[in-house]
């Protein structure tokens, strides 16, 4: 094994969400025997904040910093330099408070700190983008989150990006490379008879991304030509007003089941025929490739059928079931090639795995 090494990665992601990419890459560093310090965002503006760091898990420690505004409410530059006065002195103090050297390698999950080359000026400085936060933005017209995004990644030594859109927009004003997630289990080979399974499953946030229309028009085709297909959709919400605003579309689809967020290893994946995907057609979710949650259903060795996601790679067991036929095709393919699709699941998990991530990142994988 290497050296111990020290990362600081900074996110505006609370450590106690559902775990994402930010968590994901904390746990890895930590499993290989670094530390990382995990910054999160407060609470609210101007929020009582202590100093220091908990150990949350091994090797993992948790701070966070104060704030002004919420990045999307700061519009103009001006208000971006007063949250800078705030929490870059903030940032500084934590890091010293929380026993982790000034130069210890930060891994930013942010697109609008900039100041971090101030708080860490003999620091590597790696930022990862993996949102399109500019189609999030609100009040696009202030063009607020493009410059925060252009100088934070200029201020950057390297930076990453999540999918081909994202990575080719950044390389308008700096050289960015791919980063995919990666798969965080291995592949177990499924057992028991294809025939018996009668499951779509939906594992991820219950929110508002889902496409609640597309959900009710495949819950009516599965009920007039498979009618002993279910749709089970897992998952937790970050918001709860946004999971009563989702659900409430698809209350009383007798082939539809709501459940709360359950480990994959913890639900009946003998009876899931393939994971089900589906995403709006809006302006963030049109940039994902390979979402994070899609390298954990092919661990179970789960087809994937999908609305939205235009720009998902290419294989042949991810199907698009924008129409009703498209839909009827897909769900006989996965009875059909359900077991002759294995091994080229799992040579496309070979391909993604945390050993490659770390290769990326230029860190060593501890064998």
């Amino acid at each position: 094994m290497g050296h111990i090494r020290e990362f600081i990665l900074v996110t505006h992601t609370r450590w106690d969400e559902a775990p994402r990419i930010r968590h994901q890459l904390a746990r890895l560093l930590a499993g290989n025997g670094h530390r990382v310090l995990f910054v999160e965002r407060a609470d609210g503006p101007l929020a009582q904040v202590k100093d220091g760091a908990r150990e949350v898990e091994p090797g993992i420690f948790l701070t966070r910093t104060n704030r002004l505004l919420h990045h999307q409410l700061r519009v103009v530059a001006s208000l971006d330099r007063a949250n800078e006065a705030i929490v870059l002195p903030h940032l500084i103090r934590q890091v010293k408070a929380s026993g982790f050297a000034p130069d210890a390698t930060v891994i930013n999950f942010t697109h609008d700190y900039s100041f971090l080359r101030k708080a860490f000026p003999s620091s590597e400085v790696i930022t990862i983008i993996n949102d399109d936060f500019e189609a999030q933005a609100r009040f696009r017209g202030f063009g607020h989150v493009t410059r925060t995004l252009r100088e934070t990644c200029r201020s950057s030594d390297r930076v990453l990006a999540l999918s081909t859109v994202l990575r080719d927009r950044l390389q308008e004003w700096v050289p960015a490379e791919l980063f995919y997630p990666w798969a965080i289990v291995p592949y177990v080979p499924p057992a028991g008879d294809v025939d018996a399974r009668d499951t779509l499953l939906f594992w991820g946030y219950i929110d508002i991304g889902i496409d609640t229309a597309a959900v009710r028009r495949i819950s009516a085709r599965l009920a007039a030509t498979n009618p002993r297909m279910r749709i089970m959709m897992v998952g937790p919400t970050q918001v709860p007003a946004r999971r009563r605003k989702t659900t409430m579309h698809l209350d009383g689809l007798p082939n539809v089941t709501i459940h709360e967020a359950t480990p994959l290893d913890r639900l009946p994946m003998d009876r899931v025929l393939a994971a089900f995907i589906p995403y709006q057609r809006k302006g963030d979710a049109d940039a994902v490739e390979l979402p994070n949650k899609m390298l954990q259903l092919l661990a179970y060795g789960l087809p994937i059928v999908k609305t939205g996601m235009p720009n998902a790679v290419k294989a042949e067991f991810i199907m698009s079931v924008e129409t009703d036929p498209a839909l009827d095709a897909a769900i006989e393919d996965c009875f059909h090639n359900f077991s002759r699709w294995q091994p080229s699941i799992r040579s496309f998990l070979a391909q993604h795995t945390a050993e490659a991530r770390l290769a990326a990142l230029r860190i060593e994988h501890r064998r």
